[in-house]
């Protein structure tokens, strides 16, 4: 890529290419577990950060619509990687868990995103990738609260 082009480019174009290619790389190391795009982030978030969460709250944390979520989820219970539990305080809800089979591969699962951050930030000092992760963290924070406060 010239440096004139990288000047160029916006800060989108370059996160939405990102993105596609995470997207491609992930795909590429979790279809062997017969897990597609449309249900890997589910599951990673159940996996890493918050098993026994409601489908709404899924849908919320992750920016997704509840139909592509009860989709995706429809998908990884019949696999076998989550399964739904009625909610003690509330029986209307129910929480989603994963399965003793989506533990087995639990640390696999990491392995390929600590890789896919290597590959991104391949030659980085460890200053470049703190100051990489706090810039788009930083971006984050500003759409969240746009949409939060404006963008509804």
């Amino acid at each position: 890529m010239e440096k004139n082009a990288k000047k160029n480019k916006s800060f989108i174009k370059a996160i939405s290419a990102i993105y596609r290619y995470s997207q491609v790389y992930i795909g590429d190391n979790v279809k062997k577990y017969n897990i597609g795009k449309g249900q890997w982030s589910f599951l990673t978030q159940l996996l890493f950060n918050n098993d026994g969460l409601t489908q709404e709250e899924l849908s919320n944390k992750l920016y997704i619509n509840k139909a592509n979520t009860a989709r995706a989820l429809k998908k990884l219970e019949d696999e076998g990687y989550v399964y739904r539990k009625e909610d003690p305080q509330d029986a209307r809800k129910k929480r989603i868990y994963v399965t003793k089979k989506s533990l087995e591969f639990e640390k696999e699962f990491h392995q390929i995103f600590k890789d896919l951050n290597k590959i991104l930030a391949k030659d980085f000092t460890e200053v470049e990738k703190d100051m990489a992760r706090n810039l788009f963290y930083r971006m984050l924070e500003n759409i969240v609260e746009y949409k939060d406060t404006q963008g509804k």
